[in-house]
């Protein structure tokens, strides 16, 4: 599951979800249905889409993380017009990964 988080306006979150959920399969080679778009609530009144994409390694950052934004903005901007688009990654190791208790990663889990 790769979670992203989207901070803007309510009205946006459908075209947010098909968009980002369609770009980040494609980036990772995952089924659509595997990428979690979450809105977060803010009292901003700025017409601006704010991402945070979850990864787990520094390789997909480097490999996936400049081409991913662009194909983002381009579909959340398929004119070049609309709100500005920010593409941001926060890089959780699978190691640091918990589901229901269990670690997600290979080996042991640390939080070092």
């Amino acid at each position: 599951m790769i979670f992203v988080d989207y901070i803007g306006a309510p009205a946006r979150l459908g075209q947010v979800r098909e968009v980002v959920a369609r770009e980040v399969a494609a980036a990772l080679r995952i089924p659509a249905g595997q990428v979690a778009v979450r809105r977060i609530s803010t009292d901003s009144d700025a017409d601006e889409v704010e991402l945070w994409v979850e990864l787990s390694t520094e390789e997909q950052l480097y490999r996936t993380g400049r081409q991913l934004a662009q194909r983002i903005s381009s579909g959340l901007r398929p004119d070049g017009e609309g709100p500005n688009v920010w593409v941001m990654y926060r890089v959780v190791p699978l190691s640091h990964a918990f589901l229901n208790g269990e670690a997600r990663g290979r080996g042991t889990a640390s939080l070092d």
